[in-house]
Formats: structure tokens, C-alpha cells, sequence
């Protein structure tokens, strides 16, 4: 079941600031999901797996490993 939640929320379940939320959101870092023009939520379970998957990748650039891309 998805857990949608708001970028404040979001931000105080990651520990930063909800600008910063939005702005991994605009980049495309962390997947959202638009409601209405002013309105964006955010599915939790996606958004860790995203920041997992992205800090694994990082992990293995670090080593010298070269990922599937």
C-alpha cells in the first residue's frame, strides 16, 4: 500500500529541510507524485528505495566499481 506523505513530513522522516526535499524532487532525485498544481506527495516507500539505491551506486563509484547503468 502506498504511504503518501508531504514534503514536511517527508523532511522530518529524513532528517532535512522540506526546501531540500523539494528541491531533490525538481532535480529528479527522489520521485513525486503532482496532485494539483500547488500540491505534491510523496510515496515514502519509493522515496527510500530511490535514496538507497542511490547511496549504493555512490558506494560502489567510491570503490572504483562501475554500475549497471
Amino acid at each position: 500500500m502506498r504511504r503518501l506523505v508531504t514534503a514536511d513530513d517527508l523532511a522530518a522522516w529524513l532528517g532535512v529541510a522540506p526546501r531540500t526535499v523539494s528541491g531533490w524532487a525538481r532535480e529528479g532525485r527522489i520521485p513525486s507524485i503532482r496532485i494539483s498544481h500547488k500540491v505534491v506527495r510523496y510515496d515514502l516507500n519509493e522515496v527510500v528505495r530511490t535514496l538507497r539505491d542511490q547511496a549504493r551506486q555512490s558506494g560502489n563509484a567510491a570503490r572504483g566499481e562501475v554500475s549497471d547503468a
